[in-house]
Parts: structure tokens; sequence; C-alpha cells
């Protein structure tokens, strides 16, 4: 299964509380495939989705309404109010009229918990979420422009700030912000989703920092070994001309610990020193010692 199946299966789990029924039946209607005195259909590929619509419709308004199910490679749900009356009693309790345009009604958002409960069903009917391991981003989709602005102000209000893309036949509010999608996650009541979505979070930067930690050392080594090298054919073409031996005895030294070790670091080969010198004591013998071949 998809984040998206994830999510709505949990969302689905929630008992329906009869204080916050009629909110979430809202967010459903509001963000369903049509939702008009002529036609209110929800189309939906989760099975979970379509039988909560049926459920609530069934507890809210007592209404039982047709489920159709179609597709040939994923199964589509259809769950359609065909009444008339069925459809005017559902449009007249949230108070439109045939002469209404379908907008926001927030005189249905004012009891506690109904903000979080209208969210479910706006997800539940047009909301999906991408995978967390691949990107963070949590689309709700509606076919109107309007719906979508007041959707997308009644965010705001509670501190969300979400964007607005238009499509071919539809509009998008989203979010690619993983703690305003978490925070989306936990309002509508999907905890154990919001977990595994903190989850992945913290295995994504772990994982990057430890990329990170070993490019960085794949990098230092690199360096190492080049610098090594560079060290090691100039000390050897020096032993060649027949001058090692005229070196002063502290560069000597130093010569002799790169040709026997010809892969360590500066820091490794200062362990190895007869007088005991530091990393940076290795390093600055090692530069008079090129210095002086590099002349000749």
């Amino acid at each position: 299964m998809s984040f998206t199946d994830d999510v709505k299966t949990e969302l689905c789990n929630i008992r329906p509380n009869s204080n916050l029924i009629f909110a979430e039946m809202y967010g459903m209607l509001l963000f369903c495939r049509a939702f008009s005195f002529n036609e209110i259909k929800l189309q939906t590929t989760s099975k979970q989705a379509a039988e909560r619509f049926a459920l609530l419709l069934r507890q809210s308004f007592d209404i039982f309404a047709e489920t159709k199910v179609g597709g040939t490679k994923k199964p589509c749900y259809r769950v359609i109010v065909s009444s008339p009356s069925d459809r005017k009693k559902i449009l007249f309790h949230y108070g439109y009229k045939p002469t209404s345009e379908i907008c926001l009604n927030k005189n249905f958002l004012k009891t506690e918990g109904s903000i979080g409960a209208f969210l479910r069903g706006v997800f539940l009917s047009g909301g999906v979420i991408s995978n967390p391991e691949k990107e963070y981003r949590i689309d709700f989709n509606t076919n109107s422009r309007e719906l979508a602005q007041e959707f997308g102000c009644l965010l705001e209000e509670k501190g969300l700030v979400l964007k607005m893309s238009q499509r071919t036949n539809s509009y998008c509010v989203y979010s690619k912000r993983s703690e305003e999608i978490e925070d989306l996650l936990t309002i509508m009541g999907a905890g154990g989703e919001t977990l595994n979505l903190i989850n992945i979070k913290i295995y994504k930067s772990v994982r990057n920092r430890l990329n990170r930690v070993n490019n960085f050392e794949t990098s230092n080594i690199l360096k190492t070994a080049d610098a090594a090298f560079v060290q090691k054919t100039a000390i050897e073409k020096y032993q060649k001309m027949g001058k090692l031996e005229t070196l002063p005895e502290e560069l000597l030294e130093v010569a002799i610990l790169r040709l026997e070790n010809p892969d360590l670091s500066l820091s490794a080969l200062s362990k190895l020193s007869k007088a005991k010198l530091t990393r940076s004591g290795i390093n600055h013998r090692m530069k008079k010692l090129l210095q002086i071949i590099n002349e000749e």
C-alpha cells in the first residue's frame, strides 16, 4: 500500500464521534467528486474511504447511498446519493439553496475538535500524501478554485500556510514542508503515521549525515594518498641521484619514514619518528625536504 492508503486506513479506523460527525461529513462532501443538488458522488481508490463515506451518510442523515466498483488495474469505488430528496436534505442541512454557490460554511466548524474532523473528511475525499522516504508533500484536491482558496485561508487561520496550484481541471492546496505535514496529520487524527513520518525523517537525517562524514573521510584519504605519493616520488628521485645521504639528519629521518611507509598519513609518521615529533613537526620537515629536492 502507498503512504496515502496507510494514512486513510488509520483515519478510517477512528470511531465516528456523534458530536463531530457532521464536520467530518462536511469535509468529505465538499472535496468529493461532485457535491450539488444535481449530483453527490465520492470517487476513490480507497475502499475504506468509500465505506466511511457511506457509513457517515447513514449515521448523520439516515441516507443509504449506492456503491459501485469499477476499474481494471486498480479498483475504483463510487458512492452515489441518487435520490434528489436525499441530496436536498444534505445540502439544506449545510445551509445551501438551489441558487447558492458551494462555498465553505465555517458555521459548522466552530465546535471543539470540528476542524480536525473536517480536515480528516477533506483528506479522505481529496487528499494525497507522498512517500516521505522520497519527498515531503501533501495535497488537497478540488475542482473549485473558490473552495481551494477558502480552504487555504481556513488553514492559515490555524497557523498552517499552504500553497495553491492550478492543474488542468482541478486546484491543489499543498505543502512540501515536513513540519506542516506532521501538524496536518496530527490534527486530522493520524498520530501513528505522524510518528512513522518522524522516524523516516530521523533515519534520512542520520543517513545523510553519515554520507557527508564518509564523503569527507574519503576525500581526506584521497588527499593524504595523493600527498604521500608526491612525497615518495620526489624522495625516490633524490635517492637515485645519490644525494639522500647528504641531507641533514632530521630531514633524512623524515625521508626514510616516508620511503618505508608510503601510505601513512603525517600523523601516523609522527608516531614512528625517533624524536617523537608532532604532525606539525613532520609536516614542517617534509616541506623543507621537498623544497631542497625541488631546488636541485
